[in-house]
């Protein structure tokens, strides 16, 4: 317990830091550039993370409910490249999941 907060504690302490004390507008434009691409492999990383399962065995490989996922994965990748939102891509992944879980 006492390393979890002490964790959050030393976290909002750094945001709070690296927000007042270095504005956005004194950043390098090379940093600034590429803080646009920071979500999107943020995101990568989860999604990357959620398709390789235990000890690194890919999810594909591992027999059990996962054919929904992947659904659902697939039905996000469709709605980010004929949209270009990233609110639209989640709400379609979760929008499969749901209809997926009534169905069966």
């Amino acid at each position: 317990m006492i390393v979890l907060l002490a964790a959050a504690v030393a976290t909002y302490a750094l945001r709070t830091v690296l927000i007042t004390l270095v504005p956005a507008h004194r950043l390098p434009a090379t940093v600034r550039r590429g803080l646009g691409h920071l979500a999107p492999a943020a995101l990568a990383a989860l999604v990357a993370t959620a398709v390789v399962g235990h000890r690194g065995v890919p999810v594909l490989l591992v027999p059990g409910p996962v054919h929904t996922a992947l659904v659902a994965l697939a039905a996000a990748a469709l709605v980010a490249w004929r949209t270009r939102n990233p609110a639209l891509p989640v709400l379609a992944a979760v929008a499969v999941a749901i209809v997926a879980e009534v169905v069966t």
